[in-house]
């Protein structure tokens, strides 16, 4: 009996060994992963480096060509949703750099210039002429400047520079003689005007205008005598005549020795080797239609040319002839015309001859409110660009107040801009600075035809743009008054 409970100690001890192996094996077949010798454990992500602000706009002043002694210059920039990004004083040579965080920007912003300088003006009150001498403020906003962009104002030359004048010899008088009919010349230079017509004379450097002349009508021919005329030496002048009978008729003469005078014979004029005719032109106050023919690229690209015509208000009805000659090249033509107090038009083209058939009617204008802010143009016409003025609502009627604001904004058919309001310290500075929701509608200039919005930023602002005149380049638009 005692032999088997011993055996039962022995029983449970077995048990438990085996336990013990079975749990050790299952240890074994899960082995615990170690790192791989010569191996460095994945660095602790870095933290995301904080956005640097990005330079959006440079802006430059040529000292060369803009004296800022004498008046306050500021800049101010407003985003395309009209929130204010900046703004600054300039002097002339400043290099002026604008920062921001990319996220706060937009795609386009505005660049308004604002230039403040004393002015004399000029007025009349209970019928006796004053002056006054007040603040004068000239502001004009560009919208849809692209991110980036880099401005220098300046003056560009839009000619290369000429060859210098020939020698002087002094003063001739020019008499031309035999011209048929009782005064019949239909042309003459605007500046002269007040003394009669008595034809364009010109060398290719300059139009010539004598110190004073007469005419005279004799047994069915007239006599034109100009005093005073430049003699340029180894010079030719072409002198042109628009005969009410005839046409247009042109000679081209040398200079006469120094001391001497010269008289030509209308008999000797020539017609133009071809001709094309300007449109009728409508009812208006007056104009000016000029042409200028060049002999060759360089002499068009130096503005060295002489007037095959230039005419001033001949309301007859006729079709005005523009001479052309095959010596010419190249052309400038030139027309001015002021409708009425409240319109104005304008047209040029130059180095093919015009090409104008008709003169567009006067556009019709229409505007939703008075203000800068929100305001609302239409038109019955297409345009390539335009400005719109804005100015002072009350004209000046006192020498006591003699402060005037002018804002003009350039724009495209579709981004007149969204402006708010100028910088608190701008209005804080110059007190008298009308408010610009006081500001009403003045005016505007439509361009028919011309460069188009873009491409006249470049022509204002961009050092690398050709401004030389270019063979083709057309202008055409109206000045419209508010009525």
């Amino acid at each position: 009996m005692n032999k088997k409970f011993n055996l039962a100690p022995k029983v449970f001890l077995l048990l438990f060994f085996s336990l013990f192996l079975a749990i050790g094996c299952s240890k074994e077949e899960s082995p615990v992963e170690k790192e791989p010798v010569g191996s460095t454990p994945d660095p602790e992500p870095e933290p995301e480096p904080e956005p640097e602000p990005v330079v959006y706009f440079t802006f430059s002043s040529d000292p060369a060509f803009f004296d800022t002694s004498t008046q306050d210059n500021w800049i101010i920039l407003h985003d395309s949703d009209g929130n204010l990004l900046d703004y600054k004083p300039y002097e002339s040579g400043d290099i002026l750099e604008f920062t921001a965080l990319d996220s706060e920007l937009t795609d386009t912003f505005t660049v308004t210039l604002f230039l403040r300088r004393i002015s004399t003006r000029f007025l009349t009150v209970d019928n006796i002429q004053t002056s006054c001498e007040g603040s004068q403020f000239n502001i004009i906003s560009y919208p849809s400047v692209s991110k980036g962009s880099n401005w220098l104002k300046s003056q560009y030359p839009t000619r290369l520079p000429g060859s210098p004048a020939p020698n002087h010899l002094g003063e001739f008088t020019l008499t031309t003689e035999n011209i048929p009919g009782e005064f019949p010349v239909l042309n003459n230079y605007f500046h002269d005007l007040g003394n009669g017509n008595r034809g364009n004379l010109s060398t290719l450097r300059f139009s010539e205008h004598p110190n004073s002349s007469s005419s005279s009508h004799s047994a069915g021919y007239t006599t034109i005598i100009q005093s005073g005329i430049n003699n340029w030496e180894n010079t030719s002048y072409m002198m042109s005549i628009l005969h009410a009978d005839e046409g247009l008729k042109y000679l081209f003469f040398q200079n006469p020795d120094a001391g001497n005078d010269l008289t030509i014979d209308y008999g000797d004029f020539q017609a133009f080797d071809s001709y094309t005719y300007f449109p009728l032109i409508p009812e208006n106050e007056n104009y000016t239609l000029q042409m200028v023919g060049y002999e060759n690229e360089t002499s068009f690209k130096t503005h060295t040319g002489y007037f095959c015509l230039e005419v001033n208000d001949i309301n007859n009805g006729m079709q005005i002839p523009l001479g052309a000659l095959d010596r010419f090249t190249h052309y400038k033509t030139f027309f001015d015309m002021k409708i009425n107090d409240n319109a104005r038009y304008q047209y040029s083209i130059l180095g093919p001859k015009p090409t104008i058939s008709v003169i567009p009617e006067k556009p019709s204008v229409s505007f939703t409110q008075d203000g800068i802010i929100g305001f609302d143009f239409t038109t019955n016409t297409d345009y390539v660009r335009r400005v719109s003025y804005f100015g002072d609502p009350e004209p000046i009627i006192s020498a006591d107040d003699c402060d005037v604001t002018f804002w003009g904004i350039a724009s495209d058919q579709e981004n007149y801009p969204v402006l708010s309001t100028l910088p608190d310290e701008l209005y804080t500075l110059y007190p008298n600075l009308e408010p610009i929701d006081q500001l009403e509608y003045k005016s505007s200039t439509i361009y028919l035809q011309g460069k188009t919005y873009a491409e006249f930023l470049r022509f204002e602002f961009d050092p690398t743009y050709d401004h030389i005149l270019k063979y083709g380049d057309v202008q055409e638009y109206f000045t419209l008054n508010r009525e």
